[in-house]
């Protein structure tokens, strides 16, 4: 027996050609849903990145200016200092000299407070000394004249002396009122270097320190 084969006719081809259709069409809107999906998620990241750019910029302006913050107060930080500036008084030596400039230089209220109370404890010829000891005051003159080292050259003590001594002397100038003082101090030195047996001849200037 021979199995008869059924020939395809027109309505079967175009059947197939329709199908064939169908699958492109579903497989092109399958695409299309992935594409747009995928480029949903692209603008979804782009949204994102941009966000944290800003985010980044916040951060960045925040740490410049908390930057500027630190930087100012650490300039405006003044260095630890005695807690009384009586303490570094009187002033015996060079070394000592360069110090308390440096100190003043840092925070020169305090400093004159000390000067002034220092000085107004009598008359400046007698009170000098409890700034400044006799090697500095014999060494030392307001502007170096006569082979002398210039006090001026101390600009930051300087000024705190002239300070002080301008709100306990009202009626000279400072700088009259100090080198009367030091020079006082010199000539009673000169008088009194060739006593004998006498450890300092400047022993009866000194003021007693209020302990």
């Amino acid at each position: 027996m021979h199995t008869m084969k059924k020939e395809s006719g027109p309505m079967t081809k175009r059947i197939r050609i329709e199908s064939v259709r169908t699958l492109g069409d579903e497989n092109v809107h399958s695409l299309g849903e992935e594409n747009d999906l995928l480029i949903a998620k692209i603008c979804d990241l782009q949204t994102e990145v941009l966000a944290q750019r800003a985010e980044i910029r916040q951060l960045t302006k925040a740490v410049a200016t908390l930057t500027d913050i630190v930087k100012k107060t650490i300039r405006t930080m003044k260095p630890e200092l005695a807690v009384n500036a009586d303490d570094d008084f009187p002033i015996k030596t060079e070394e000592e000299l360069v110090e308390v400039d440096e100190k003043i230089s840092q925070d020169s209220t305090i400093y004159v407070t000390s000067i002034k109370k220092l000085l107004s404890r009598g008359r400046a010829s007698r009170t000098i000394r409890l700034i400044f000891g006799d090697e500095i005051i014999l060494a030392y003159n307001i502007d170096g004249a006569k082979n002398k080292k210039r006090l001026k050259d101390h600009t930051y003590l300087f000024r705190a002396l002239m300070d002080a001594i301008g709100q306990i002397e009202t009626k000279e100038p400072s700088e009259r009122v100090l080198s009367k003082a030091m020079r006082c101090v010199k000539n009673y030195a000169c008088k009194n270097k060739s006593r004998v047996g006498e450890e300092d001849p400047l022993s009866f200037l000194d003021v007693e320190l209020d302990k």
